[in-house]
């Protein structure tokens, strides 16, 4: 990895990457558009008002996996083999028992977290179809993310290419059988997402008992400490995944007080869309880490910023495509997941995403940023632009330009907290950029 071209070695990681991460946002789609066109539009909303628990697990996941394959990446790069398999089996250790607690936690808490959130009637009843089913098979993607992350930083990014694919694959199998033919509705779902997420870990742990691997799972020697110094390396990301979900149950709250439950599922809708931006970018973000850790570790601050360079070309060129296809052929999209006669959720849904748009930009950027700082060991930077760009000011916006705007104020939340997270993210690069950090040395 040290060795190789950057242009070589960048899109070694990022292809396989972005080509995964887009196979699961695939999949989610087609989920939805099944999801719409064959249970309806409260459906829709209940998946919606699930994701806020989902971005709170996954951001627990995350915080291990990126502090922790940082770090590893790091004493990589630094030579330090044994150390790094030391880190690696004490990060599966504690993310196997964390995700078995707070999913059992959870699942047995379901209706007084429901309670907290004002879900009701009909909502609360495809809610209970979805969620319970959900989090039997959470822990399962949980661990096998944090597989993942060490896998790539373990050099073998077409494994988890192959992981991700394969299980939006399933996925999408499951959807038709479970909705379509064995008319399970929103439950049916819930199986063909969960069932998938299994083959993540299924397909990715063999790679840690093959010759070939660096990474190896051992008895875990002395303090736990290391893992909690990772935790706060990798602390952005949970704050990031754990922001969103406070935002969204902020905005499904305003969306369902404005517009009843149509209002969330426009909102679950435009979400697709920002999903497909945000795994695109991600895909790009995360793969730089890995890279960049083990090339910081060897104190290779020119190779650093090469890389920098074509992460930014590469999401620019997706968010840009992206967007003209929002703005050019909006009405198109939405009909992927309703039918003709939700009128009304189409009408919400195209106000929605003629303002969102600009979002798609500035979030590429802003995680960008934000995976850079967190791959050179500065979680305070890191963790705050996660949590401006997912909490911070999503919820100013939201709160005070409805006063201004109107409903507009609601439609435009999103896009102006990326816009001025940005202007802070780029203060922090600024401060932190290659060039800067080889003065030190």
């Amino acid at each position: 990895m040290l060795v190789s071209k950057p242009f070589i070695l960048f899109f070694k990681y990022v292809i396989p990457s972005m080509l995964g991460f887009l196979a699961v946002s695939s999949a989610s789609i087609i989920d939805g558009y099944f999801v719409g066109n064959y249970v309806g539009s409260v459906s829709l909303a209940a998946i919606n008002v699930s994701f806020p628990l989902f971005n709170l697990l996954f951001g627990f996941a995350l915080m291990f996996a990126v502090g922790s394959s940082v770090m590893t990446g790091k004493l990589m790069g630094e030579g330090n083999k044994e150390e790094a398999s030391n880190v690696f089996s004490k990060a599966i250790y504690v993310i196997v028992i964390l995700s078995i607690s707070l999913n059992l936690l959870l699942y047995l808490n379901i209706d007084k977290v429901l309670d907290l959130i004002n879900v009701k009637d009909e909502l609360r009843v495809e809610t209970l179809n979805y969620l319970p089913t959900i989090l039997k098979f959470l822990p399962f993607l949980m661990i096998g993310i944090t597989v993942d992350y060490f896998v790539k930083i373990d050099e073998n990014p077409n494994l988890s290419f192959l992981a991700l694919v394969i299980s939006s694959l399933i996925n999408i199998v499951l959807d038709y059988i479970f909705i379509v033919k064995f008319d399970w509705g929103i439950n049916g779902a819930a199986y063909a997402t969960g069932i998938s997420q299994t083959f993540i870990l299924l397909i990715l742990l063999p790679h840690f008992f093959m010759k070939k691997t660096t990474l190896r799972l051992v008895k875990p020697r002395g303090s736990f400490l290391s893992i909690f110094n990772a935790l706060k390396n990798g602390s952005s990301e949970f704050v990031n995944e754990s922001s969103v979900g406070i935002t969204i149950l902020v905005f499904n709250y305003i969306l369902l007080k404005t517009f009843g439950p149509l209002g969330i599922a426009s909102f679950t809708i435009v979400g697709y869309f920002i999903a497909i931006s945000i795994m695109t970018s991600f895909a790009v973000s995360d793969s730089l880490q890995a890279i960049i850790s083990k090339n910081y570790g060897a104190q290779y601050f020119n190779r650093m910023k090469s890389f920098l360079k074509l992460g930014l070309i590469s999401i620019l060129c997706v968010e840009i495509v992206l967007t003209l296809f929002v703005i050019i052929a909006p009405e198109s999209l939405i009909d992927i997941f309703i039918n003709d006669n939700d009128i009304k959720t189409k009408e919400i849904t195209l106000k929605f995403i003629s303002y969102v748009w600009p979002a798609f930009i500035f979030s590429g950027l802003n995680m960008l940023a934000s995976a850079y700082l967190t791959s050179i060991q500065k979680p305070l930077y890191s963790g705050l632009i996660a949590i401006m760009r997912s909490f911070i000011f999503p919820m100013i916006f939201i709160f005070t330009l409805p006063f201004v705007f109107g409903n507009i104020g609601i439609f435009i939340a999103l896009s102006c907290a990326e816009i001025v997270t940005f202007i802070f993210a780029f203060r922090f690069f600024m401060k932190n950029r290659p060039s800067v950090l080889a003065k030190f040395i």
